[in-house]
């Protein structure tokens, strides 16, 4: 619930900071197929809360290669080395964060045409890194869609792609069962965090949230860069 919290204040970053804190107890095999799950649930709800609010023309396109990025994903994904994706996730958090405060400096909005190969590249990094939300909020940002389109939107970009996350994962073999009460509590958790999230902080200070916040996801960036990934990859 506290990470849908921040996602209410933040605008994105809530699943950014979840993927982090799941790879402090959980190995990447476990926590970005669990990650999607919790995800899903989240992504879900808020698709039915702005259910009126989606832009179909960019939904049609960034849907149709998805599938065969998510199969390429998940061959790179088994092929790597654990300490190999929490290097990735890790600088993955970091890019997030460089390209939120660039958001002011961002280009010209992209013409439909990329949502095609957005979607691809999108199933095949969601596979690896386990969360793409933070990223694609830069790149839907248009001038025909109102916030709540953006939002909507938003949400069904992270339900298609969790949902095949899961299916694909599922397909190789992976059991949920090993965390099916911590995944129960963590669904529940994210249903009530996203309806009311936004009123729970409504009495913090944003700006100083916000600087807390970045702090904390570049602490853990850096412990899964440099501690769990490149000390395990070259040795002590």
């Amino acid at each position: 619930m506290f990470t849908l919290a921040l996602t209410s204040v933040a605008g994105a970053g809530g699943g950014t900071i979840l993927i982090a804190l799941m790879l402090l107890f959980m190995p990447p095999a476990a926590a970005i197929p669990a990650h999607g799950v919790v995800q899903l649930a989240s992504n879900t709800w808020r698709l039915w809360l702005f259910r009126r609010h989606l832009a179909w023309p960019l939904i049609i396109r960034f849907s149709l290669l998805m599938p065969f990025g998510v199969a390429l994903g998940l061959w790179l994904f088994q092929e790597m080395p654990k300490e190999l994706v929490q290097v990735l996730i890790g600088f993955f958090v970091l890019l997030t964060l460089f390209l939120r405060h660039l958001k002011r400096f961002a280009p010209k909005e992209s013409p439909l045409w990329a949502f095609v190969p957005l979607g691809f590249v999108t199933g095949a990094l969601n596979m690896i890194v386990g969360v793409i939300a933070p990223v694609l909020g830069v790149l839907i940002i248009r001038k025909d869609l109102k916030k709540e389109d953006i939002v909507g939107t938003l949400g069904f970009f992270g339900f298609i792609g969790n949902l095949l996350k899961i299916t694909a994962f599922t397909m190789i073999g992976l059991s949920f069962a090993e965390y099916g009460l911590l995944l129960l509590l963590m669904t529940a958790a994210v249903i009530i965090g996203t309806s009311v999230g936004k009123r729970v902080l409504s009495g913090f200070d944003e700006k100083t949230f916000l600087i807390v916040f970045n702090i904390m996801l570049i602490a853990l960036a850096l412990k899964l860069i440099v501690i769990d990934g490149l000390r395990a990859l070259f040795g002590d």
